[in-house]
């Protein structure tokens, strides 16, 4: 089964080369605020529509939804959210296919594509592909992201670890002195302890119980992971 994820946005996403995507130094930040950051995003739009940068512009709705969040101190609304996400769907099922499933990790959406790989079938695949990044760079992607930052990287680290463990403090699922070097250590140990087991596939959760100092079940835990872009 081949599992196709979304597309990059102009900022962010699935192994883009886009403007965070270096870890950066300790406590680096994306931005200075959340207003900061959505107007970055505009800018960037903007940048692309003249040609000076390459990359598909937003369509008008997001930009519209964006340009709102400017007005508000940089926060989407979960009326705009959901809006977005309602956009880029129709968008897809506008290109011939059926809406994609969407998954609910705490009270964020993500899409999840999936589609057994067909020897023959590449084109379509890639088509597939194709018309998915175009309905979420038009769309959503950006609106997803900065709603997801507002909510699980406030404060806008620029290494995700450091974003996922300000989350957790601020949900209350570690302890006061874990840092980001605790819970990059304890991925490392995890990560090295799985491999030589040779599973050939992806822990579940239960199978992580015990090697971190979080629980991967709770849900506020799995959405401060997932809005900084690391999964298990």
């Amino acid at each position: 089964v081949m599992m196709m994820c979304l597309a990059s946005g102009l900022l962010a996403g699935c192994g883009s080369e886009d403007v965070d995507s270096d870890t950066g130094v300790e406590g680096q930040r994306i931005a200075s605020s959340m207003q900061d950051y959505v107007q970055l995003v505009l800018d960037f739009d903007q940048k692309a529509r003249n040609g000076q940068i390459h990359g598909a512009p937003m369509g008008d709705r997001q930009v519209a939804i964006l340009e709102r969040a400017l007005e508000n101190g940089g926060r989407v609304s979960r009326t705009d959210y959901e809006q977005a996400w309602a956009s880029y769907r129709q968008c897809v099922v506008n290109k011939g296919y059926t809406a994609p499933p969407i998954m609910k990790v705490g009270e964020f959406y993500q899409a999840q594509w999936s589609m057994a790989s067909v020897e023959g079938q590449e084109a379509r695949e890639e088509k597939l592909r194709e018309d998915d990044m175009a309905c979420g760079m038009a769309e959503m992607l950006n609106v997803n992201e900065v709603y997801q930052r507002q909510n699980s990287n406030p404060n806008l680290y620029r290494n995700p670890s450091e974003g996922v463990v300000d989350c957790l403090h601020r949900n209350n699922l570690v302890k006061t002195a874990y840092t980001a070097k605790d819970y990059d250590e304890e991925n490392r140990r995890f990560d090295k302890y799985w491999n030589d087991r040779r599973m050939g596939r992806a822990p579940t959760i239960a199978e992580t119980h015990g090697h971190f100092s979080f629980d991967y079940s709770d849900v506020d835990a799995a959405t401060c992971l997932a809005n900084n872009h690391e999964a298990m």
